[in-house]
């Protein structure tokens, strides 16, 4: 598996032991109990323990994994992190990487990043968020991860969607440098991309990006298109070479969003594969799967996929190639004509081998819903299916039910009395933080309690040891950033 596409503690001591996994019997605090289907269940209440910043990271040689900032052959986490001010005076987040080690991700590890630092314009004149960094790649092929920032600007025309690359290095991109442009083809610097992401879309081992140009407005032509950025980028922002594929017409008005498969952080080649998802107004909707074909590059036609907003890649057989999984994410459209959804769509997903083999369709049921995450727990190559539902994070393997991931927020979190399943939870991504060929999972937490204090974004962390109650390590992230 690889990984998917943010005050002190009370002592160095504290935060060293909560890295180890210390703190309860079971390093998350959990009673270790099972329910009546042979689940782990009932955690107790996760610490609220902001670890003290005790060391630069090491700077490393290069890995060229998509996800190693400091290159030294260990996946990090960037993260978004509040800053303590009231949200009446809009205070703007910053950007956190936790770097990892050989024992896995370590919050003691860590640097800052200001949106100012970071240099990316200000899209406010356009009517969007800060500019944090969407994704990471080693676009230039030096062995460091380089930041990917999309922000808007207006043109004489409209606005549109630009990209920013601020470069890495050993410790990651240098603060105050001026980010470099991402150049786009002549057909498309005029209007920009509506989505982009990461990919190895050749297969040759360097990295690089897509983007998607959905014919939906008039400064468009009337087709859309995905357009192949291949790298090395040099560092003025122009690719190596570049393809443009031509979209069939979707049954929808335009094409909704983009999805790469991971890129492999080993360094060895391997083919990214490619979905294009249809619009939507709320329904699930259908799309086109590019394969990864076996001899290296995508498929030269998308093949058509059953409707579903939920999508991931993953090896779900454990035949060594990776698959697509397309399934119901529990959004439903309310307005007149949404019965007409195909009765085979709710509660199920269907995975789409990448060799090419039929379709193999499965039905959870209740379950099924939110994001689709790919993770592989017991390191035997074959991906289990994680959905991010109501009820929090719930594991499948074709039809059968593995694991749910219970964790629960702290009861106390500056001075105010937390509900155990109160707040926003959600799974970030899945990734072998530790090297020993099993995924852990990225959980987050966030609480309106805290808004007023630390906006919208997540303030709490678990980074858990497969899909048991036992964590890695277990933080907060509301203090990383000094209060304003």
């Amino acid at each position: 598996m690889t990984p998917r596409t943010a005050a002190r503690a009370v002592s160095v001591l504290a935060a060293l032991a909560l890295v180890a996994g210390c703190g309860g019997a079971d390093g998350s605090g959990s009673d270790g109990s099972r329910d009546g289907r042979g689940e782990r269940s009932g955690p107790s209440r996760a610490p609220d323990v902001v670890p003290t910043e005790s060391r630069a990271p090491a700077p490393g040689r290069g890995s060229g994994g998509p996800d190693d900032i400091n290159g030294d052959g260990h996946p990090d986490l960037l993260m978004q992190v509040p800053v303590a001010w009231p949200a009446s005076r809009g205070g703007v987040p910053q950007i956190a990487v936790v770097f990892g080690s050989p024992r896995g991700l370590d919050p003691t590890t860590r640097t800052l990043y200001t949106t100012e630092e970071l240099g990316v314009p200000d899209p406010s004149p356009v009517g969007n968020t800060p500019p944090y960094p969407g994704t990471t790649a080693d676009l230039d092929d030096d062995g460091f991860a380089d930041f990917v920032t999309r922000t808007g600007e207006e043109t004489s025309g409209g606005n549109r969607v630009v990209e920013y690359v601020n470069w890495g290095g050993p410790q990651g991109p240098r603060r105050g440098a001026a980010p470099t442009r991402l150049r786009l083809p002549a057909p498309d610097a005029a209007t920009g991309f509506d989505d982009v992401v990461r990919g190895d879309f050749d297969g040759d081992g360097r990295h690089d990006l897509a983007g998607l140009q959905s014919a939906d407005t008039g400064l468009r032509s009337d087709k859309s298109a995905v357009v192949l950025l291949f790298g090395p980028f040099s560092r003025t922002g122009v690719a190596a070479r570049t393809e443009r594929r031509i979209l069939p017409q979707p049954p929808y008005a335009s094409y909704g969003g983009i999805r790469a498969d991971d890129i492999a952080p080993s360094g060895k080649p391997r083919t990214t594969g490619l979905f294009l998802h249809y619009g939507n107004d709320g329904e699930q909707s259908a799309g086109r799967y590019f394969a990864a074909r076996p001899g290296g590059g995508l498929a030269a036609t998308g093949r058509p996929v059953r409707e579903g907003n939920g999508h991931v890649f993953g090896d779900f057989d454990g035949d060594g190639t990776r698959d697509l999984a397309v399934g119901d994410d529990g959004g439903r459209n309310d307005e007149p004509g949404s019965e007409a959804e195909a009765a085979d769509v709710s509660g199920s997903y269907a995975v789409y081998p990448g060799g090419g083999g039929p379709v193999r369709t499965y039905r959870p049921g209740a379950d099924v819903g939110g994001s689709y995450t790919a993770v592989d727990p017991d390191g035997d190559g074959r991906d289990a299916l994680l959905f991010d539902g109501r009820e929090g994070p719930v594991l499948y393997e074709g039809d059968r039910r593995v694991a749910r991931l219970v964790r629960r927020p702290p009861a106390r979190v500056d001075g105010k009395r937390i509900a155990a399943g109160s707040g926003a939870r959600r799974v970030h991504f899945a990734a072998d933080f530790d090297g020993d060929g099993k995924d852990e999972v990225v959980l987050s937490w966030q609480s309106p309690k805290l808004s007023a204090v630390y906006g919208e974004v997540p303030t709490h962390w678990w980074i858990t040891r497969g899909v048991g109650p036992r964590d890695a390590v277990a933080f907060s992230s509301r203090k990383f950033a000094p209060p304003r």
